[in-house]
């Protein structure tokens, strides 16, 4: 169950990110500004988030 609040939580990032166009990584990234590490950055929260609903929790 924790797992799947965590991927609750991390979906729900993304779809923050997608929504105001920035997301944090190590330093904020804009979508603007630097679109591929955007893209990948949000990417991997998304496998990260979704992940979470396949553990063995």
């Amino acid at each position: 169950m924790f797992w799947k609040v965590v991927g609750v939580f991390l979906l729900g990032w993304v779809g923050w990110d997608l929504f105001y166009g920035y997301t944090y990584l190590f330093d904020v990234v804009y979508r603007d500004q630097d679109p591929t590490l955007y893209w990948v950055a949000v990417s991997g929260w998304t496998l990260l988030g979704i992940s979470c609903f396949f553990s063995w929790d």
